[in-house]
């Protein structure tokens, strides 16, 4: 009896590693998030603070879909020597200061690709929010006064208490005195993904945007151009301070990003230009700290609609083949010039000091026949070039043709 009690027992031992190991039901999926928001950047133009990032593309876990309903910004303000907030005390609810609607991702069209424009029409405006991939724009106004300090930590306090003055000399007695590092107050930011089940992803970068005096504004912007070039010029207190160069319209509605992506120092800038195109622009003076940039109060906007008043070339190689009869013919070499409508044909007599113009239209070949000349009459010739605004240019070189009388007259 006791031997089958001892073996029932054995058997029950093994078979409960066994049924440890076995494949229970299956696991709920993940919950996937995004990514973090990237290339998180802020600009100040006086109490304006302008926040640009990139709208997360993909998930945290890369194998999954990406999901993502909007990114939140929060935002805190410290006050002068204050320590940075952790990103703990910043992502907070009482620090929520925006919420970015993100447009979903557009499906793969499908059917008839002929039919997509006429249901692009029927959709209605474009949607203005930012998709994945794209970058968000989000501004505030802010004073340094306004503060929303968290209770600080107890390490954040150590670091405080630990702070000493540094001993500067002063000129010109040499004499060495304490100076005590100042922290100006500043309105920290970081931007989270949210997923459309309401979970947040990481958050970006912490970006530090300190209030203290803007720098000084630039000179008024001038705008000139030639043929095929429009180029703005400034001027700053310092010689080769960098600036920012950014795109307006008269109304002041500027593009989302400078010119270029890095500050100017050279105190002009061109671009290709297009005539009866109207371009505006505004500069500022720019001091930059990594992804935080200070501006100072804008410049401009300057702007100009380019005129074209600038002549083709002058044709060369002017050329007069008379025939026996009354008819002279002309040839003449091309003209480059990216507008060139054609050439008009200019005819003198005698001294050829006042020249009538022969072509109604211009002549796009490059010759062209006098039928109306008459014996015994000396004939100066020349040929313009002109663009398609209707310039002239200066005349080619001249070509006399003498048409004598016939023998015997």
């Amino acid at each position: 009896m006791k031997r089958h009690v001892l073996l029932l027992a054995l058997a029950l031992v093994a078979v409960v590693p066994a049924a440890c190991g076995s494949k229970g039901p299956p696991l709920p999926p993940l919950r996937p998030v995004p990514m973090a928001p990237t290339e998180f950047a802020a600009q100040r133009v006086g109490d304006r603070v302008t926040l640009r990032m990139v709208v997360p593309a993909t998930s945290q876990d890369p194998t999954a879909p990406l999901t993502i309903a909007r990114i939140e910004i929060y935002a805190r303000t410290l006050p002068m020597d204050a320590e940075p907030p952790t990103l703990e005390q910043l992502v907070r609810r009482e620090a929520l200061v925006a919420s970015i609607a993100v447009r979903p991702s557009a499906p793969e069209p499908a059917g008839d690709a002929t039919a997509q424009p006429a249901a692009a029409i029927l959709a209605g405006p474009p949607d203005p929010r930012p998709a994945p991939g794209e970058i968000a724009v989000w501004s505030e106004t802010v004073t340094a006064a306004a503060t929303n300090a968290p209770p600080p930590t107890r390490a954040q306090q150590a670091r405080v208490a630990a702070r000493r003055p540094v001993w500067l000399p002063v000129a010109p007695s040499g004499l060495v005195v304490p100076f005590m590092p100042v922290t100006l107050p500043t309105r920290y930011y970081v931007a989270v993904g949210v997923s459309d089940r309401r979970r947040p992803g990481p958050a970006s970068a912490m970006i530090a945007v300190p209030f203290g005096p803007a720098p000084e504004a630039p000179g008024a912007p001038v705008l000139t151009y030639t043929e095929s070039t429009l180029t703005l010029t400034w001027t700053t207190h310092d010689v080769g301070a960098p600036v920012t160069v950014v795109e307006t319209t008269r109304g002041g509605d500027e593009q989302p990003a400078p010119v270029v992506a890095a500050p100017i120092i050279a105190g002009t800038w061109s671009t290709p230009l297009v005539f009866g195109v109207e371009r505006c622009f505004v500069v500022r003076r720019v001091i930059r700290w990594g992804a935080m940039s200070t501006e100072s109060p804008t410049a401009g906007p300057v702007c100009e609609t380019p005129v074209d008043t600038f002549p083709p070339p002058a044709p060369t190689g002017l050329d007069a083949v008379s025939s026996g009869g009354t008819e002279v013919t002309l040839l003449w070499d091309a003209v480059t010039a990216a507008d060139l409508a054609g050439y008009h044909v200019l005819r003198g007599e005698g001294a050829g000091e006042h020249m009538q113009q022969l072509t109604k239209e211009p002549v796009t070949a490059l010759q062209w026949a006098d039928t109306t000349t008459r014996t015994g009459v000396r004939y100066v010739y020349a040929v313009i070039a002109v663009d398609a605004a209707g310039n002239p240019s200066a005349l080619s070189n001249r070509k006399i043709v003498e048409r004598d009388a016939p023998a015997g007259k």
